[in-house]
């Protein structure tokens, strides 16, 4: 039996499956404020709302997958020559380091080949911030939970829509997710956050398909030779996908045809499959794919990568540089060399020994004592440059814990007074500068957006380097012929000095 939680801003969804059978299902409501933007700011909290979910439905803790929406990441498809397994390692995160903007020393990274010909291999590399990991982890040992396996909640909605070409669009209150599966493979993944408080379901089903008309572009642009078909399904699940006039709304706005997404999977009629889709891929994940008929090949590849992988991966010992070794035999050879020099040595100084003893033994109690006193200044000597070497690593270890600190105070020092109907698309922090942008639906937004980060006080400078006006136009149907319509989003962003 295996059993998948997902862990959402306002929800814990729990399912067991057990086979190919869906056995038992469970969601819990969290408060405000527990888990915002894939990172768990109250694990305590949290971690005893997922043990109480888990006796309330009578779930084993045993083989528990987990999933965090909004949980931040960044993904490439790096094409590598073959090479030796040992090599194969210090190479991807070689080419890692130089395709990732992020230092790695911040990401958990994980990686899996794909299907590859000729002499090059390509793999799917991820990289998921460690802050984010480690407060998952935090919250499963308070849930007395043992970590098993953990995945990207986009690549467990591509596992269970297991489609060769497809579109995958999840809407959840806290979060839609967009995957695009190409040739079996999922190709372009993304996560967009809906529209802010008070944003009607047209709202949002609007900022959906303008995000899906920019990652299609996106796709097309960088895979002219694979072209989508206007004929590509739309898989359309997701809590809000379930609400009546959502598939209405979307299919008036888009040409994809719109599809259920259907998991391969038994499960009772009554289990709503819209809202615990990505718990059902998940659950999938170490379920063995159905195999293709006779003559067919597979038509869905699945990513199956842990992202807890990256945090207990070892690095292997790098082997020692020949230069090494041949020093070590040079200095082998000549201590062989030598060896009969020191033997006489030594004879002779047993001999001068002998001789000495008399005169020994006269200052012998007086060499003692001295020796004994310049033990003791040795000895205390030790213990200080102990007790310094303990100071200087409490406060290296201070300075560390409190630079994590304030990347998550900063983080929500921006976030807590960004104005209604505005929508970051980027942050970027980093010792001494925090770079925010977004878009929003007014120049005033973002002028009391830039003067509400200045009231706190706390950043030495509030700057606004780029303030842009999008027009998007888009034909909507109409009886006689099509009306055009055009429609603005300001776009911006802000630099802060800490």
């Amino acid at each position: 039996m295996y059993v998948a939680l997902n862990i959402s801003n306002s929800s814990l969804r729990i399912l067991s499956v057990k086979g190919r059978q869906v056995k038992k299902w469970g969601s819990q409501a969290l408060t405000a404020d527990l888990v915002r933007d894939g990172l768990i700011l109250q694990p305590q909290a949290v971690g005893e709302a997922i043990d109480a979910l888990f006796k309330s439905t009578r779930i084993p803790k045993e083989k528990v997958i987990t999933s965090l929406s909004g949980l931040s990441f960044t993904y490439r498809f790096l094409s590598l020559p073959r090479m030796k397994p040992d090599l194969l390692e210090e190479a991807i995160l070689r080419a890692a380091k130089k395709e990732i903007s992020l230092p790695l020393d911040e990401l958990y990274l994980s990686w899996q080949p794909l299907p590859g010909k000729g002499d090059e291999q390509a793999f799917f590399v991820l990289g998921v911030p460690r802050n984010l990991v480690d407060n998952m982890i935090q919250t499963l040992s308070i849930a007395g939970v043992e970590p098993y396996l953990m995945d990207l909640r986009p690549l467990a909605l591509a596992r269970a829509a297991s489609r060769g070409d497809a579109i995958v669009a999840s809407l959840e209150p806290d979060g839609f997710d967009i995957v695009f599966i190409a040739n079996g493979i999922p190709a372009v993944i993304h996560t967009i956050s809906p529209r802010g408080e008070g944003a009607t379901l047209e709202d949002n089903i609007r900022r959906l398909v303008d995000e899906l008309t920019k990652t299609a572009a996106f796709y097309q642009s960088n895979h002219p030779e694979n072209q989508l078909s206007p004929d590509t399904p739309l898989l359309l699940t997701g809590e809000l996908a379930a609400e009546a006039p959502t598939s209405g709304l979307l299919q008036a706005e888009i040409e994809y045809p719109l599809e259920p997404l259907i998991p391969p999977l038994e499960f009772p009629p009554d289990l709503p499959v819209a809202s615990y889709a990505a718990s059902l891929g998940l659950a999938l994940k170490k379920i063995p794919q159905k195999t293709a008929a006779k003559g067919e090949a597979a038509h869905f590849y699945d990513i199956n990568i842990n992202i807890l992988s990256g945090k207990y991966r070892r690095s292997k010992a790098r082997p020692l540089p020949a230069r090494y070794i041949l020093l070590g035999i040079f200095l082998a050879i000549a201590v062989a060399s030598l060896f009969p020099f020191y033997q006489a040595r030594s004879q002779l100084s047993v001999e001068n020994l002998d001789r000495e003893n008399e005169l020994h033994g006269v200052s012998r109690e007086l060499n003692l004592t001295a020796l004994a006193a310049e033990e003791v200044a040795r000895t205390e000597e030790t213990i200080r440059e102990i007790t310094d070497s303990i100071e200087t690593l409490k406060e290296g270890q201070q300075s560390i814990l409190s630079t994590r600190g304030d990347f998550t105070s900063n983080l929500q020092l921006v976030t807590e007074t960004l104005p209604p109907r505005t929508y970051f698309t980027s942050i970027e922090i980093d010792n001494n500068l925090i770079t925010v942008q977004g878009e929003t639906d007014s120049v005033f937004m973002v002028v009391n957006y830039a003067m509400a980060l200045e009231a706190k006080d706390t950043f030495s400078e509030v700057r606004i380097t780029e303030l842009d006006e999008a027009i998007t136009v888009t034909a909507e149907a109409a009886e006689s012929e099509p009306i055009v319509v055009e429609s603005s989003v300001i776009t911006f962003e802000i630099f802060i000095n800490k």
